[in-house]
């Protein structure tokens, strides 16, 4: 048993779709499971709708060209019809009007879960007309979640029964279904966070007695830094699961972090390749490896860095550390990277439109703050001596974070 993880980027269009079968073929001694994510930008585009919807504006422009970009990609790629389609851009039309509003994180994992719906759906029917024998499954009947509304907490045992009852029960030797979403036990979809199609694939893989997971990426496998930003970027050809779990922790966004959780417990080969040179070996995630690995770098834009003081100018106390704590938590916010001094508490957050005044409105009832915005968090895992030198003497950093294996710095972007 193999499992493939197809993200966005790899479904992206109709030549990305059209990459599939080849790469398939390539697996046909093996039974397989295929996890797709939305097609690429799919899931901004529903947000934007969900957003505008959930404020009572008009969303038809938008509702409209999502439509039509699904529809023409299906008929280029399966032909003309397209009712089952059409139906259910029906049922999301429906849900939208119906689904109640008073709370957003449910409103948004009800309705922005049909990305992963339209996607397989497309892909599933594509590889029919190229003869492959599949089957596709809903996700929903499978990974179950409690009621954590975008950032889901699956309940693995159950999760576990449901993929052995799917294996025995298949009827094709691939099976296609959706990353991200989740269902609870009431049958509400719950999104498993962004990115949270990587964990769906470790899942299957992780339950499924898998021996190989790949995540198929636009890139060629894990790099020493986004080879888009650095020129220096190289590829590596191996990694262990605990370098890549701190690389995830500082904001790495090649796998989600539960991802690896899943898998470092499990005798799964994991890899890391590129859909547009699937004969290239790509990066292997390996357990118990002992290497020396050059400067590894993450960079985080459009940060927040805000800096909190007790009103009363006192000492800085636990307590106080753990109300930002709480109201992080509450509004489903990461805290990037957070400094504590006698007087202040200095951390970095990713700017939402949707929480960002929230955040500042429930800090205020505690602390008196500042906010510094378009700030960008750069990590450095293994730095050098010379790199921490060219850090420190900056003028453009406002803050610094050093340990033994880790330099941290926000400066303006």
């Amino acid at each position: 048993m193999k499992v493939f993880k197809f993200g966005g980027a790899s479904i992206k269009d109709v030549q990305s779709i059209e990459r599939l079968p080849g790469i398939i073929s390539n697996n046909s001694d093996n039974d397989l499971i295929i996890v797709v994510s939305a097609l690429g930008k799919t899931t901004n585009k529903i947000e934007t709708i969900v957003n505008k919807a959930f404020k009572h504006d008009l969303y038809s422009d938008e509702l409209s060209s999502l439509k039509d970009v699904h529809l023409q990609m299906y008929r280029e790629l399966v032909g003309h019809d397209c009712q089952d389609l059409l139906k259910l851009f029906d049922d999301f039309e429906h849900k939208i009007i119906t689904t109640n509003k008073s709370n957003y994180d449910y409103f948004y994992d009800q309705i922005v879960s049909y990305g992963e719906q339209f996607s397989s759906y497309m892909v599933y029917k594509y590889l029919c007309s190229k003869g492959f024998d599949i089957q596709l499954i809903n996700a929903c009947d499978v990974v179950v979640s409690d009621e954590n509304w975008r950032r889901g907490n699956v309940d693995e045992a159950e999760t576990f029964r449901n993929i052995d009852r799917v294996l025995k029960e298949k009827t094709s030797q691939i099976i296609i279904t959706q990353g991200f979403i989740a269902a609870t036990r009431s049958r509400d979809v719950v999104t498993l966070g962004r990115e949270g199609s990587d964990y769906s694939a470790s899942l299957f893989a992780a339950f499924s007695g898998a021996d190989e997971l790949t995540f198929w990426k636009d890139v060629a496998g894990i790099y020493t830094s986004d080879p888009s930003v650095y020129e220096d970027a190289k590829l590596l050809d191996v990694i262990s699961y605990n370098e890549m779990v701190e690389l995830s922790y500082f904001g790495a966004k090649i796998l989600h972090k539960k991802t690896l959780s899943v898998l470092n417990d499990r005798n799964v080969v994991t890899k890391v390749k590129s859909f547009l040179s699937p004969d290239e070996p790509g990066t292997t995630l390996l357990k118990n490896i002992d290497c020396m690995y050059p400067p590894l770098k993450i960079l985080l834009k459009n940060q927040i860095l805000i800096t909190v003081q007790s009103k009363d100018k006192s000492i800085i106390a636990g307590n106080d550390l753990q109300v930002v704590y709480n109201i992080a938590a509450k509004l489903k916010i990461d805290i990037n990277l957070i400094q504590v001094s006698a007087i202040k508490i200095s951390f970095c957050v990713t700017y939402n439109d949707n929480s960002f005044a929230a955040l500042l409105d429930l800090l205020s009832n505690y602390f008196v703050l500042k906010y510094n915005n378009g700030m960008v968090l750069e990590t450095i895992r293994h730095y050098t001596n010379d790199e921490l030198v060219q850090i420190i003497s900056r003028s453009d950093v406002l803050l610094t974070q050093i340990t033994r294996s880790v330099v941290q710095f926000v400066y303006r972007s």
